[in-house]
């Protein structure tokens, strides 16, 4: 059975000599974008997978693909709608009753170290990062939420804790 697709952006125009792609891409879907290895556009009319050799921000977001090495190579792929598997997009894995960090306003934080920090009064989402804003010491703190720094989310305390690194909450 084939994945179900999500349209997630599009192709523009290429960009200098190596193939690179300028794109643009849904905010909603940005961070599953970045994360994704594999991505998929029509060609001739049936879904091809293209795999991501390299995503760079230069002012327009840059995507070169495995094998697209060229402008002549990726002059194909221009003007075309990105797509991501369903399943490599987390507003699908939300039904599933998994807890992103939008949802995370409201609970708790604390780092595995120094314990309580404080509420989560809102989460930021910025290209490619989630900050959680926080009432910290009469402050407010910006501190990073991402996946390799997450310990644990307890969805009926309303706790999340993470594993900071050393000396953040001193830069506020």
């Amino acid at each position: 059975m084939a994945d179900k697709l999500v349209s997630v952006g599009f192709t523009k125009k290429t960009h200098g000599a190596q193939g690179e792609l300028k794109i643009t891409v849904k905010d909603e879907y940005f961070e599953d974008f970045v994360n994704a290895d594999v991505l998929f556009m029509n060609v001739q009319g049936k879904p091809l997978p293209f795999f991501v050799e390299n995503l760079r921000d230069a002012g327009d977001i840059l995507l070169k693909i495995e094998d697209v090495d060229s402008p002549t190579e990726a002059k194909h792929l221009t003007s075309k709608e990105i797509f991501l598997r369903e399943q490599d997009v987390k507003i699908f894995k939300e039904e599933a009753g998994v807890v992103t960090f939008e949802q995370l306003a409201g609970y708790e934080i604390y780092d595995e170290k120094e314990g309580l920090i404080g509420e989560i009064l809102s989460v930021e989402v910025l290209p490619q990062q989630y900050l959680a804003v926080v009432n910290y010491q009469e402050k407010e703190t910006y501190l990073p939420l991402h996946a390799s720094l997450l310990v644990s989310i307890d969805e009926k305390n309303k706790k999340v804790t993470l594993r900071l690194p050393e000396g953040i909450l001193d830069l506020n």
